[in-house]
């Protein structure tokens, strides 16, 4: 068998579909199960690396961290296209090739809605005793069909055989689905292809200046290249919301972006929905929470101010928890930070920390810190807690292709219009002469809603029967 035959078969055979299917449907899962690069905090991957470098490692590897920027996700949609692609090439060369004279034959195992009707050489048509004409049969015949909504599209064997259709446009309904969802494919391939997605930690008063080496978690596409913004994001505030059961009730960034003319506009963004700015939507995230900041004075040197972030409790009775080393020391720092010492709240109204700080695995401070207060580390060093500002997660996407996914869109709509609003029905009918007899043997079908169908070619058949009259053997099934 030919390499391009096998090919075929294979891409369009039932087995592959199904496995293509179920391969996208396990893809997805993994996606929404498996953490995702720009979905957490790299302070998240981190603690995972930490505690489960083998398994880290394999995710890695495996791209499962990234699922819909991957390699093989990108070849597993490239199949599903090339499959689609067979299909919709199949279905247009069946619907648009020329046909010639139809040899069907009408018996009643070939049809399930089945009809024949005998007319005798002399019988009485329409109360007078007139010889039986097949040119006469057939006008009348014609006339019938018309009268129902069906077009004569075949008349073959000098008007002895007839193809009679109705909603002949439905027939184009599941290529014309086909075809749009090959677009919506083709575009899903593009984009994976050229996709760019990028996370952030942005603290309030901070600004992104949106380079391709500031990104702390950035998945791109295997085509994309760099992910450079173009301009730069300013969080002016954040507020978090809350329901009395704790649950969040909304999350809202205020924002600045600034061009590279120095335009700059403003910007309200929650989980309702994206903005949109210069091609590139920004989306809120749910990971949020509090940067608190330490000075550490060591003596001879000048003072180190390091905000270190900490997720945000999803009870207000707990304390938002991390365990961070101190950039350019050796000190760790193990915090448990209480945004109101007093009463369970998520707000920062009295805030304090309990904080311990080991150095090369010796202890130098263990107790609660204030705000504003310093913990004496040793005799020289000294840590100050100074400030606390709200941190949110903002996730940027540049998507490609999304003018071909609306226009797929459109198709498959169609097509679906097709499908279930202008079935396709067909009745096949022949003229047959038999000595002095004439007999007309009908059958039909329909893709879709059979039921009512057999309805309307049971009334088809009476018809017939009334307009050209009942002599003989006659059987409607």
């Amino acid at each position: 068998m030919p390499l391009m035959q096998k090919l075929k078969r294979f891409l369009l055979s039932r087995n592959t579909v199904i496995s293509l299917i179920c391969a996208v449907g396990i893809s997805c899962l993994v996606g929404s199960t498996i953490p995702q690069i720009t979905t957490k905090s790299p302070q998240f991957f981190e603690t995972w690396k930490a505690s489960s470098p083998r398994l880290y490692y394999l995710i890695d590897f495996l791209q499962l961290n990234q699922v819909y920027t991957s390699a093989w996700f990108l070849i597993l949609i490239a199949i599903i296209a090339l499959s689609l692609a067979y299909s919709v090439y199949y279905q247009l060369k069946g619907l648009t090739k020329s046909k010639g004279p139809a040899q069907r034959e009408i018996t009643e195992r070939a049809f399930k809605d089945f009809f024949t009707l005998t007319l005798v050489q002399g019988s009485r048509i329409r109360g007078q005793r007139s010889e039986v004409r097949v040119e006469e049969l057939a006008l009348r015949i014609k006339s019938i069909f018309r009268a129902r909504g069906y077009r004569l599209y075949l008349a073959a064997e000098e008007s002895r055989y007839f193809l009679f259709g109705k909603n002949r446009a439905g027939r184009w309904g599941s290529a014309i689905f086909h075809l749009g969802l090959l677009i919506c494919i083709l575009a899903a391939l593009y984009g994976l292809a050229f996709q760019k997605r990028g996370f952030i930690q942005l603290k309030q008063a901070d600004t992104f200046q949106g380079k391709n080496e500031d990104w702390p978690a950035k998945s791109l596409g295997a085509f994309a290249g760099n992910f450079d913004l173009g301009f730069q994001v300013y969080l002016n505030k954040f507020t978090p919301s809350y329901w009395e059961n704790d649950q969040i009730r909304n999350l809202e960034s205020s924002l600045t972006i600034t061009d590279s003319k120095g335009e700059a506009w403003k910007f309200l963004l929650s989980p309702a929905g994206p903005i949109r700015f210069q091609g590139i939507k920004v989306y809120q995230s749910t990971h949020y929470g509090y940067a608190i900041g330490f000075i550490l004075k060591k003596e001879g040197s000048e003072e180190i101010l390091t905000d270190f972030l900490l997720d945000a409790q999803r009870k207000k009775d707990k304390p938002l928890e991390g365990k961070m080393d101190f950039p350019t020391t050796d000190y760790i720092l193990n915090m448990k930070f209480y945004p109101n010492l007093i009463e369970p709240s998520f707000y920062a109204t009295l805030p304090g920390v309990d904080l311990a700080v080991t150095e090369k695995e010796k202890q130098r401070f263990k107790g609660r810190v204030l705000f504003s207060q310093r913990a004496r580390l040793n005799n020289n060093d000294s840590l100050k807690f100074v400030r606390i500002y709200y941190w949110t997660g903002l996730t940027f996407v540049k998507n490609c292709g999304m003018p071909l996914v609306y226009c797929g869109f459109a198709l498959s709509t169609l097509g679906a219009f097709l499908i279930f609003m202008l079935p396709y029905k067909q009745v096949y009918l022949k003229v047959t002469e038999e000595g002095n007899n004439v007999q007309i043997s009908m059958g039909g079908r329909s893709n879709r809603y059979k039921a009512l169908f057999s309805e309307e070619f049971k009334e088809l058949a009476e018809d017939l029967e009334k307009e050209l009259g009942k002599h003989g053997n006659d059987s409607v099934t």
